[in-house]
């Protein structure tokens, strides 16, 4: 029964997700100088595990580009990112959520508290929570990696290589290396 719930509860958000979305007109820009004029970065680590293991070479990027990299995740995963990345995390809890597994209010108010230039969704599947997060956010720029409806989403897509994670995340920091 709770196998049911969860699968509706799923499709709830995702139908509301994806009706915010299409409601938004795309703004078509060139993105040729984006990276060097921003300097304030929300980077959305992975949920799955073997992606999180493998994606601090972006954060490394960021960090050697002089960017101001605020790192978005879970509380428990908080101890596993490097010390020198922690001041800069943003955590949130299970009652960040709200009962379809979306954001809450307080969570995306507590992120748009502060001002950022471009986001990036280090999430190579998909994932309906951090997909609901880059629709609520109003930035010009949003990254992520090539998945299902992720036209919506991101203005700058990456093609990843979903059966090794590591050669992904080379792949974005490749992408950002040519702005």
């Amino acid at each position: 029964m709770d196998k049911i719930v969860n699968v509706i509860k799923k499709k709830i958000a995702e139908f509301i997700v994806n009706r915010s979305i299409k409601e938004r007109k795309i703004n078509y820009q060139s993105f040729a100088h984006f990276y060097r004029k921003s300097s304030n970065i929300l980077v959305l680590m992975p949920e799955d595990e073997a992606e999180f293991n493998h994606c601090f070479q972006v954060l490394k990027f960021l960090e050697q580009t002089k960017k101001n990299a605020f790192i978005f995740t879970h509380d428990f995963r908080v101890s596993l990112i490097p010390l020198k990345y922690r001041p800069h995390v943003i955590e949130y809890t299970v009652g960040d959520t709200n009962r379809l597994n979306l954001a809450s209010k307080k969570l995306t108010d507590k992120l748009m508290q502060q001002h950022y230039h471009a986001v990036i969704d280090l999430n190579i599947k998909d994932n309906i929570f951090y997909s609901h997060l880059i629709s609520i956010l109003d930035l010009q720029v949003k990254i992520g990696f090539k998945k299902n409806n992720s036209d919506y989403y991101y203005n700058i897509q990456v093609n990843n290589v979903e059966s090794n994670p590591e050669k992904s995340y080379k792949n974005l920091v490749n992408c950002l290396q040519m702005f």
